[in-house]
């Protein structure tokens, strides 16, 4: 079955494309205002995945505001696991990382950069 091309939205930029094979991504926006709003800064937040449906998880970073003369002013973020199974290097606004997790479990994630933002994805079988 062939799945058609989807292109992500975040906050009116395109930050991730969804057509790579396989099946669905879920996605987690990291929301404008970020680093003020610890957790919130997450959404969902926490993240329930079945398996079933897919382990792949999209954080895109829509902490930014834009200027009227098309530029862009934000924030980046570093996504790392605290067992260092991923670590997305230096995620700018208006980008995405993308993670496969290898299965069911429980994984907890901060931003490198700022530590009261913390999430939690559980993997269902």
């Amino acid at each position: 079955m062939q799945r058609a091309a989807v292109v992500m939205l975040i906050f009116g930029w395109a930050c991730a494309d969804l057509t790579a094979p396989g099946p669905a991504a879920s996605v987690i926006a990291i929301v404008p205002g970020a680093v003020g709003q610890g957790s919130f800064g997450f959404a969902p937040n926490p993240l329930v995945v079945h398996a079933s449906s897919g382990s792949r998880v999209i954080w895109a970073n829509g902490d930014y505001t834009a200027d009227p003369y098309g530029g862009i002013a934000g924030t980046p973020h570093q996504i790392v696991s605290d067992d260092g199974l991923f670590d997305s290097g230096m995620l700018d606004p208006t980008r995405a990382f993308t993670y496969t997790f290898p299965g069911p479990g429980t994984y907890n994630y901060h931003c490198l950069n700022h530590p009261t933002m913390v999430g939690i994805i559980t993997i269902t079988p």
